[in-house]
């Protein structure tokens, strides 16, 4: 039997930055103050746009998750650089410390829960706080160290080439 738990005994959620990309300056990917700004989109990582350093405005740390709670409603992602948010959506920071391979199942899990929300109708942004996932203990085994095979599968297919 598989416990489960409030998102918010696993995750510490603040609200993203609540920005707006047309009133940002977009920056070229390689500009040394780029920034990624993530919006509600259910592909690319949530990436919208590269955008320049807001004075006074701090980035989210790299490793993070956020959550589209519009949009594509609960589209999760593991954010790999500093970046800043769109409306709505919440940022996830692991309580203890998690393995990239649990972030993205937890990912995959927030995800799994799409079917209990609707455009116009019951938002992610009052209950995100309270969806169940498996508890840290019932993770699955094959979580662990799917990444580095999955980096030896593919090491070894283009040696074949």
């Amino acid at each position: 039997m598989i416990t489960l738990v409030k998102l918010n005994t696993l995750f510490r959620i603040s609200h993203g930055n609540k920005l707006d990309l047309n009133k940002l300056e977009v920056s070229h990917p390689k500009g040394e103050d780029a920034i990624v700004f993530v919006n509600r989109s259910g592909e690319k990582n949530g990436f919208g746009s590269y955008v320049r350093a807001i004075p006074g405005i701090e980035p989210f740390n790299a490793g993070l998750i956020t959550v589209a709670l519009g949009g594509s409603t609960l589209a999760s992602f593991v954010q790999s650089r500093p970046f800043y948010t769109a409306q709505n959506i919440d940022v996830l920071e692991p309580y203890a410390p998690m393995s990239l391979e649990i972030k993205l199942y937890y990912c995959l899990c927030i995800e799994a829960n799409r079917f209990r929300y609707s455009t116009f109708g019951r938002e992610a942004n009052r209950t995100l706080q309270s969806l169940l996932l498996p508890a840290m203990t019932d993770i699955p085994d094959w979580t662990t160290g799917t990444l580095s095979e999955a980096r030896k599968e593919l090491i070894a297919d283009i040696a074949k080439v």
